[in-house]
């Protein structure tokens, strides 16, 4: 509750400081006005100081006058979003192992309608010498995904609990231009990237560093490039990577010798203006997954559970059709369906944009392939029994026989060997744009992600439950009442990419991991300030 009443304290503090420095602004503008005025001939300098004069006895008079922003901010502006959405997901799924071990003999269904908001505002301006900065506060720091709170969803408090309601630290960065083509970003910064919510969800934010470069020539031609070093799981893991041990002679975990686990992407892009309603814009990325022990040589990919895959137990330790098995590690199900093993993924998004009949209009696609989607997979079929040293636990009255014959068991076992499996996709058409008061917006597009294609810690949860091994059609509409206030109604249809496979999520949505098929329909009110 302190840290609560702290950062709104802070934040109101902030938002009136917004505010007041309009009056030393307008105060300036007032000056120039006067000063011209002066050179005119059209007020004596007399004049003009007695002007200034009163004006200073009013300003001083206010409580904006009891208010110093610190000398070191040039501007600072306030912004943010309010969102809130009606939802209704669901999905089915076939017979097959259950989350307490056993086998369910009928198919099963997951049907969840939700109330829902989500606001963030924050701060950004610019420093002087080029430095920038920005602060920005969104509503469940609990879920990185969508910063959504459920309504109804009560907490200890009781009924219309405001548990959920917590804001946590959205954005923290700093930033130098040393150049006009040259910016260098450090902090929990907007992502940088040009890419899609089929590899990257617009509420996840890096943390870590980014370096860009970006320059347009006088033929229309734009050039950009884009690093980063962005540190995915501190020490010894937050339990959504892969646990990364520091490992003495006999192979015995040794926290002290914990190190992070690293992304670092590299893009390079260009875009080219036809004229001022035409371009095409692309990009090629790569994105790469590191972290060592004692071992200067050993990489993410070369950590994976010994422990005896359980599944006779119960919750996080029964790999199932509920939570999405084996994606690549022996160990509970958070790091068998997000573990950041075995992931050297390529990423080119673009599009083409251009003016029809009047109306803005453009097609977009994104593809992305893991380099190493077959080592993923060949590590998924080592951790349910084919290689695995430490063994396996059958659920009661199960023999290995019967363990492996089930239909997501033979998945792994026969699936991650197709193209389909390692790659993603998604392909669109758009038409409309959201700048002002009766402005409108259509787009629909079908998306593919391969089981192994891509981070599934990364992927928007929005649209396919935050799973892999889905595809599926996306159409959604937008109207713009007034400026800043937009409507938008969205409908997704998805199945499974490869019927042999489960589908993997982290979603608080659908609690399904092997869904056949899967609905999505979403009406938002969205107020951007």
């Amino acid at each position: 509750m302190k840290a609560r009443i702290a950062i709104f304290g802070l934040t109101a503090a902030l938002c009136s400081s917004a505010f007041i420095t309009s009056a030393p602004v307008r105060a300036q503008e007032d000056g120039a006005l006067l000063d011209a005025l002066v050179k005119k001939g059209v007020l004596s300098d007399q004049e003009a100081e007695d002007i200034r004069a009163d004006e200073d006895k009013e300003y001083s008079s206010t409580a904006a006058s009891k208010i110093n922003l610190s000398s070191s901010i040039k501007s600072i502006t306030f912004y943010g979003d309010l969102r809130l959405r009606y939802e209704l997901r669901d999905g089915t799924t076939p017979a097959g192992l259950t989350g307490s071990g056993g086998v369910a003999a009928n198919a099963g269904s997951q049907d969840r309608n939700a109330w829902r908001y989500r606001l963030r505002f924050g701060f950004k301006g610019d420093l002087y010498d080029n430095f920038f900065y920005g602060i920005r506060l969104s509503t469940n720091p609990y879920y990185d995904r969508s910063g959504n709170v459920t309504l109804g969803h009560s907490d200890n408090g009781g009924v219309f609990g405001k548990g959920y309601s917590e804001m946590g630290v959205d954005l923290a960065y700093l930033g130098w231009k040393p150049t006009p083509d040259i910016t260098l970003e450090g902090g929990q910064i907007p992502n940088p990237l040009y890419t899609t919510t089929m590899v990257w969800a617009d509420d996840i934010n890096p943390t870590g560093a980014a370096e860009m470069y970006d320059h347009t020539f006088d033929n229309g031609l734009e050039i950009f490039g884009t690093a980063g070093q962005y540190i995915v799981s501190a020490s010894e893991g937050n339990g959504i990577t892969n646990t990364i041990f520091g490992q003495t002679g006999n192979g015995a975990s040794n926290p002290s010798n914990y190190n992070n686990t690293f992304m670092f992407a590299e893009q390079v892009g260009f875009k080219y203006k036809f004229d001022d309603n035409t371009f095409i814009k692309a990009a090629a990325t790569m994105y790469e997954y590191t972290g060592q022990d004692a071992a200067p040589d050993a990489s993410v990919a070369g950590y994976y559970s010994s422990n005896p895959l359980v599944l006779n137990g119960s919750g996080a330790n029964s790999p199932t059709f509920e939570n999405g098995p084996f994606v690549g590690a022996a160990a509970p199900f958070t790091t068998n369906s997000t573990g950041v093993n075995d992931l050297e993924v390529i990423e080119v998004p673009a599009e083409f944009d251009f003016k029809g009949f009047g109306v803005p209009m453009r097609f977009f696609g994104d593809v992305a392939y893991n380099l190493e989607g077959q080592e993923r997979a060949d590590d998924a079929r080592q951790a349910i029994g084919t290689g695995n040293a430490g063994g396996i636990t059958l659920p009661a009255g199960m023999t290995l026989a019967q363990f492996q014959a089930q239909p997501t068991v033979q998945g792994v076992l026969q699936g991650g060997k197709n193209v389909e499996d390692d790659i993603a996709y998604q392909v669109g058409y758009e038409a409309g744009q959201l700048k002002k008061k009766g402005d409108w917006d259509t787009k629909l597009y079908w998306q593919s992600t391969g089981y192994y294609a891509v981070d599934p810690n990364l992927i928007d949860a929005d649209i396919f439950n935050a799973a892999t091994n889905m595809q599926g059609v996306v159409v959604q509409g937008s109207y713009n009442w007034t400026d800043g206030l937009t409507s938008t109604l969205r409908y997704a249809h998805g199945s499974r990419v490869d019927s042999r496979l489960a589908t993997p999520n982290v979603t608080q949505d659908l609690s399904l991991g092997n869904i056949s098929t899967y609905n999505l329909f979403q009406a938002d009110l969205m107020w951007k300030f």
